[in-house]
Parts: structure tokens; C-alpha cells; sequence
């Protein structure tokens, strides 16, 4: 009868530390690759969207330098070759595993 109590409390002892680093682990998990793209694109789009701003304000004639909107424009431009790079290098990627023979 002692065993079964022994096992029964290093069973719940292992129980309680597992679940609570199940919890750990899911807490960490939000800072996940999919997360990261997403915020990418998130920024890439943010920038598009202020260099399209940024030159129609010029274009209207508000009080903004042509400066500002160039930099603007390959601020946006940068974001976008980058992310179009990422999702070829992604692809290329998923594209090798798929050909592996498992």
C-alpha cells in the first residue's frame, strides 16, 4: 500500500510539472515564424501605404518635400523586394522538402 501512495504522489507531482510547462510552452509559442511574417507584411503594407499618402500630398500640392516622398517611395520599395524575396526563398524552401523522399 506505501508503493501505490508513492506512485500516486509522484504521479501527480509529474502531472502538475507537465501541465504547467505545457502552459509555458504555449505562452512562448506566440512569437512564432507565423507571426513574425505577419507582422512583416503588416509593416510592408503600412509603408506602401504611407508613400502612396506621401505622393498625393505632393501631388495636391500640401507642403511636403520632394525629399520626404522619394524616401518614402524606396523606403516602401526596400520592404516590398524584401518581402518578395521571403516568400520566394519560403517557397523554394517548401518546394525542396516537398521533393524529399521520406
Amino acid at each position: 500500500m506505501r508503493i501505490e501512495e508513492n506512485f500516486a504522489r509522484q504521479q501527480a507531482l509529474f502531472n502538475t510539472r507537465f501541465n504547467s510547462a505545457d502552459n509555458t510552452t504555449q505562452t512562448t509559442n506566440e512569437n512564432t515564424f507565423g507571426n513574425a511574417l505577419k507582422k512583416a507584411i503588416d509593416g510592408t503594407n503600412e509603408k506602401l501605404v504611407e508613400s502612396d499618402s506621401a505622393t498625393n500630398s505632393f501631388i495636391r500640392g500640401d507642403d511636403i518635400n520632394i525629399d520626404e516622398v522619394m524616401v518614402k517611395n524606396q523606403e516602401a520599395s526596400l520592404c516590398l523586394q524584401f518581402l518578395t524575396q521571403t516568400r520566394d526563398k519560403l517557397l523554394e524552401g517548401y518546394e525542396t522538402l516537398s521533393k524529399l523522399q521520406l
